[in-house]
């Protein structure tokens, strides 16, 4: 006779795996954290096999528990699919989606009502990088993360490459000096802070021998090109969330600069791995990408 693990162990395991978290575990099932982690014990014990591995900030699965996990959020699926099946009513579920300002801004939000007509089911919940959920705390299904993207247990895919260049209003360029890209020390130089491609870099990986510049920096993109298309200097940043003020004119790429062009991935679709072929995330993994590519 075969030997079945504690069930309830299991509705822990289940939960605290997709969450990522016991905190959030505990919350999603209403008994305190500690009693998470008996149940975790009990189970690893059961297994003999260590399935979470706890780290300052959270837990993450081994590989084992990688594997375990999968085998049972599958079960739990069909166990919902055929109790919706009997109730005879539609599941919706919650998809949570982290991003930058400047790219929820600029980007996505005004393209979520054709995700939203298209998947009715879905209730989205589209969140910015902060302290509350950078402890693990509190479950993100998906990261649109700009910058570097390796991170242990997490699957990772790059969203594009795009070209990073110099922009500014062409009313800066009006009877101006910027005839050659050395001419750029005459020129106050924008940046924001969080940027991939500093002018530092751009400037080295040009071979443009100025150092002494004035500089306007900001934590955000947005407010980096906005100063940009104010006319306060010349911006450097990705073409991607600056297209539609490069196509509408009120950004330009000064013509003495237009062959020193940097290309690079800045963006990249995060998920974790226990979590990277449920049906909500691939929804919305398929339908990004397609809106990308359009």
């Amino acid at each position: 006779m075969s030997k079945h693990p504690p069930l309830r162990a299991l509705a822990v395991f289940e939960a605290a795996a997709r969450n990522g978290s016991f905190w959030r575990a505990a919350d999603e099932l209403n008994i305190t954290k500690s009693g998470i982690s008996h149940h975790i014990k009990a189970l690893e014990n059961f297994l003999d096999t260590k399935l979470f591995v706890r780290l300052n900030r959270g837990v993450r699965l081994t590989v084992e528990g990688v594997t375990y996990y999968e085998a049972i959020h599958e079960a739990y699926r069909h166990i919902d699919d055929g109790t919706q099946r009997l109730l005879g009513s539609p599941q919706r579920e919650t998809l949570t989606v982290q991003c930058g300002v400047s790219f929820g801004y600029r980007w996505l939000t005004p393209r979520l009502p054709l995700f939203l007509s298209e998947n009715p089911g879905i209730d989205l919940r589209i969140v910015t990088p902060s302290a509350k959920l950078e402890d693990r705390s509190d479950a993100v299904d998906i990261e649109i993360r700009y910058g570097p993207a390796s991170e242990p247990g997490m699957h990772v895919e790059s969203l594009f490459e795009e070209n990073i260049v110099p922009m500014c209003s062409p009313a800066l360029l009006k009877g101006s000096s910027l005839r050659d890209p050395g001419d750029l020390s005459k020129f106050r130089l924008i940046e924001s802070e969080l940027s991939e491609y500093s002018w530092s870099s751009w400037l080295s990986a040009n071979h443009i021998g100025i150092s002494d510049f004035s500089r306007l920096r900001f934590d955000n993109i947005m407010l980096a090109l906005q100063a940009a298309v104010s006319g306060l200097g010349i911006a450097l940043e990705g073409d991607f969330l600056a297209s539609e003020e490069l196509a509408a004119g009120r950004l330009v790429v000064p013509p003495a600069l237009r062959g020193l062009v940097a290309r690079k991935s800045l963006r990249h679709f995060i998920v974790p791995e226990t979590q990277a072929y449920t049906d909500k995330v691939q929804i919305f993994r398929d339908w990004i990408f397609r809106m990308i590519d359009s």
